[in-house]
């Protein structure tokens, strides 16, 4: 975009500007500070707030802030309630107030409503644009509504219905509806099995209910069965994806407080369990010295240290992912979620320490020269794989735990950390069980 003319009239500005995605005006808005207010008097407010919605909070507040009053409530109308939401989630609580009494009262009960439900309940990240029809309507009543009475903001892919109490009764797909004679009875058209979560669940089941039921967006239930919302898949993907970076942030020990942080303050943020880790190295590999007569002796032991590494790793990380999940939604791990991930160990360790013994009998057998003790080698690398896979699902459970007990952060548990137990524990077994074998 490095052809745009900001020297020019705000129609010709316009002509230029609407040729691109809303995503591209966003990041060119950022960039161009002091052209900020010719972008949105260019766009104006109905097309600018496409690229609103998209820009960083900062900049969001940051521009908002120059608008008078009259611009500021233009532009909060032509805002989906949720984006409103999600906009008021970055102010003060005193920039809120301010704010909210520039929205429409309708709107205005709307934030209220979605404000009520926990932060990440399915409730607070619902959408009140939706169609719900009533079953005593006909085809044709139903049809006349969509195609006059619906506003843009509304969603229309999927048409909910209600009985006469409001309480919620299933959904038909637009194309449904559109395709229907006038003489069919809509209520055998309702599919009364469509998915539904309360606006209590938490967002997770609605993910999984719009994963498992391949919807492109799921109605929202308040107690009294009444619908009050809806979440669109590509919100609970969105959703997903965040919590996903955050989650994997977490665990690496990676986060930042903003994204402007300096790379000095970003590297003094992960040095410290770097440093710890570093230290535990020199200690894994003083520890394992005794054990060069066996590596002298066997040289063959080498070539299959990564593989026993590498499953034990990768078991760890997958226990200690889980367990770190697990402690975000409940004060501690209960003992059936130790025994449960020590079981998932034990399965996999001996399926891996089977298939692993095989592999590396073959790989021997295969190799120029001859290895007598290819049997013996082989039954190492298996029973190592096996153990060593067992106490890292062990210590993925109980890291988290005792880190947790101490009142440390668990999530910094994760990484370098874990990846370090888990090597020493691994190469421990494997030269210990190796030296009983092998030299016996």
């Amino acid at each position: 975009m490095d052809n745009i003319q900001f020297e020019t009239s705000l129609v010709k500005l316009k002509n230029q500007l609407i040729k691109y995605h809303p995503s591209d005006i966003a990041s060119l808005f950022e960039t161009h500070e002091s052209m900020r207010t010719k972008i949105y008097e260019a766009l104006g407010v109905k097309l600018f707030k496409n690229v609103f919605i998209l820009l960083d909070d900062h900049v969001q507040v940051q521009f908002f802030d120059t608008l008078n009053k009259t611009q500021q409530a233009s532009l909060l109308k032509f805002l989906d309630t949720e984006d409103i939401k999600d906009f008021l989630d970055t102010l003060k609580m005193s920039q809120q107030i301010l704010v909210i009494s520039l929205l429409p009262e309708k709107t205005k009960n709307e934030i209220t409503q979605l404000f009520s439900y926990e932060v990440d309940s399915s409730g607070a990240l619902s959408s009140p644009h939706f169609i719900s029809l009533s079953t005593t309507l006909n085809i044709k009543q139903a049809t006349h509504f969509v195609t006059t009475q619906v506003t843009e903001k509304d969603e229309i892919d999927v048409i909910f219905f209600h009985d006469e109490d409001q309480k919620y009764v299933g959904a038909m797909s637009l194309q449904s509806l559109i395709i229907a004679r006038a003489n069919q009875n809509i209520e055998k058209l309702i599919d009364q099995k469509y998915p539904f979560v309360y606006a209590t669940d938490s967002i997770d089941i609605a993910i999984q209910k719009i994963r498992d039921y391949d919807i492109d967006l799921i109605p929202v239930l308040n107690d009294s069965n009444a619908q009050i919302g809806v979440i669109l898949s590509d919100d609970a993907l969105t959703i997903m994806d965040e919590l996903h970076i955050e989650t994997i942030s977490s665990f690496v020990k990676a986060q930042t407080l903003s994204d402007t942080d300096s790379p000095l303050k970003r590297a003094m943020n992960r040095l410290p369990w770097l440093l710890v880790c570093a230290v535990l190295n020199i200690l894994i590999v003083s520890s394992l010295s005794g054990f060069s007569d066996v590596l002298e002796a066997h040289v063959a032991l080498i070539l299959f240290q990564p593989m026993i590494l590498a499953m034990a790793g990768n078991i760890g990380t997958q226990s200690i992912a889980v367990t770190i999940l697990k402690l975000q939604n409940q004060p501690q791990v209960l003992k059936k979620d130790v025994f449960y991930e020590l079981s998932i160990g034990i399965l996999n360790g001996a399926a891996s320490g089977l298939l692993g013994a095989a592999v590396s009998y073959a790989f021997l057998w295969i190799l120029p020269g001859s290895y007598d003790q290819m049997n013996l080698i082989a039954l190492v690398v298996g029973l190592s794989i096996f153990l060593s896979m067992i106490l890292s699902a062990l210590f993925g459970v109980l890291t988290p735990m005792i880190l947790r007990k101490f009142k440390l952060d668990e999530k910094a548990a994760s990484g370098p950390l874990i990846t370090t137990i888990n090597d020493f524990f691994a190469l421990g077994s494997y030269f210990i069980i190796a030296a009983l074998i092998l030299f016996t």
